[in-house]
């Protein structure tokens, strides 16, 4: 096997694969700054449920306001946009460690019924978004008589 440069990377002797995707990452901006943990957008979490009469959608949204979310339902598909802004650091200070998220999110659903957009309801306390969406009135389940 062909000698490699072994890099030093905290402490601990990096493998050939390591080193390559690090240079991949580097070079094509793959996945942004693996150092600090900004590699991914922030996704917050949804649990969507239905009962007789309505779709709930919860979302966690820690640190942000009302004001920093829109939702919208267009073609049966529920989207959720929002930002969370990162606060301003001190240029003297250094991060030992860092794993909050950061910046802005969009996430769309498609919904499994019609709804009534027009009386959906939503509130935030907490950092939990509830939205209520109503089922139309054709999409309500319903018994026919035989006659």
């Amino acid at each position: 096997m062909a000698d490699l440069p072994v890099r030093r990377k905290r402490h601990r002797y990096v493998t050939p694969f390591e080193m390559m995707r690090d240079e991949l990452i580097k070079n094509l901006g793959l996945f942004g700054d693996l150092e600090f943990g900004n590699q991914f957008d922030w996704v917050p979490a949804v649990d969507i449920t239905e009962s007789d009469k309505s779709i709930q959608v919860k979302t966690e949204l820690p640190g942000l306001s009302r004001d920093d979310v829109e939702i919208e339902v267009a073609n049966g598909v529920l989207t959720i946009k929002g930002e969370k802004r990162e606060e301003k650091t001190d240029k003297e200070k250094s991060y030992h460690h860092r794993e909050m998220r950061y910046g802005s999110f969009s996430r769309s659903f498609s919904l499994p019924v019609e709804v009534k957009a027009d009386d959906a309801q939503a509130s935030f306390n907490d950092g939990v978004l509830e939205i209520t969406l109503p089922k139309e009135e054709k999409a309500l389940h319903r018994k026919i008589e035989i006659k």
